[in-house]
């Protein structure tokens, strides 16, 4: 691995284990066990550090959810699957970080909003997986409830809220499974 790797990787740690106030130059330099001054050749400021773990971590984190669900999941191992990366994996901690990080760097939102475009593909790709409807708009659904019950967890951070994101996870894949009415047409009662 070479330094560049090895820095982020160990960004992606810290990120993990401490959160993103861990995620200084000299912190990361230390965890990476390479000098401040390769870590500043690579990433010359806070928020360029702190950029690159974002767009690592998340790209990370949905490709291994995509990999980890398969073709076909059945609902219960979606919702699983989704647990174990939004509240067991703490993205939802991470993005937290970098929204706050964001009111005194504001490059960041730009990083934030190319980041939701990478879970919203990613999210579309798991749902025409699990053979659910993948519009945009099932994307977006997916993505913002998986997302909050997420954040809901964080503020918590219990076994209820935990649990709490496989019901509403559930939910919303039992919904997406409907057939919806097709636009234009209008349900009729048949006459008595």
């Amino acid at each position: 691995m070479n330094v560049k790797e090895t820095i982020l990787e160990a960004g992606i740690a810290l990120l993990e284990s401490k959160g993103i106030a861990a995620l200084t130059q000299p912190q990361v330099a230390a965890a990476a066990g390479v000098k401040q001054s390769h870590l500043t050749y690579y990433f010359p400021t806070r928020t360029d550090l702190l950029l690159a773990i974002a767009e690592r971590w998340v790209t990370q984190a949905m490709e291994a959810l995509s990999a980890r669900v398969g073709e076909r999941p059945a609902f219960s191992t979606l919702a699983e699957r989704l647990a174990e990366t939004m509240i067991k994996g703490d993205p939802a901690r991470g993005i937290i970080g970098l929204i706050v990080a964001a009111d005194a760097e504001p490059r960041i939102r730009d990083t934030l909003r190319h980041l939701d475009g990478v879970m919203r593909t990613h999210f579309k790709c798991i749902l025409a997986s699990a053979g659910l409807p993948a519009s945009d708009d099932d994307a977006l659904l997916l993505h913002a409830t998986a997302v909050g019950l997420a954040l809901m967890h964080q503020s918590r951070l219990n076994a209820d809220s935990a649990a709490e994101f496989g019901l509403g996870i559930n939910a919303l894949l039992r919904y997406l499974d409907v057939p919806k009415p097709r636009a234009g047409k209008r349900r009729t009662r048949s006459p008595e």
